[in-house]
């Protein structure tokens, strides 16, 4: 899916243009064709950890990917 290959690698901003991580993988639904969630590795490479983010709550979609506000609440 091309537009996965696109996502992957890009910068995700929290809502104030914070780099909370990159984009590892991409969730998609193949039964819509809509991607679901975009998979984000935050912090280093060896004391990082994978955050799963729901596609809904993404903002913008340009050179980098912007959440909503709501989304940046803490798990």
């Amino acid at each position: 899916m091309k537009i996965k290959d696109e996502l992957i690698g890009r910068e995700v901003l929290d809502s104030t243009g914070h780099e909370i991580g990159k984009v590892e993988d991409v969730d998609v639904d193949f039964d819509s064709q809509r991607i679901s969630a975009i998979v984000l590795h935050e912090g280093g490479r060896l004391r990082g950890r994978e955050r799963i983010i729901p596609f809904n709550m993404v903002e913008t979609v340009g050179e980098r990917i912007i959440l909503r506000k709501e989304s940046m609440g803490r798990e």
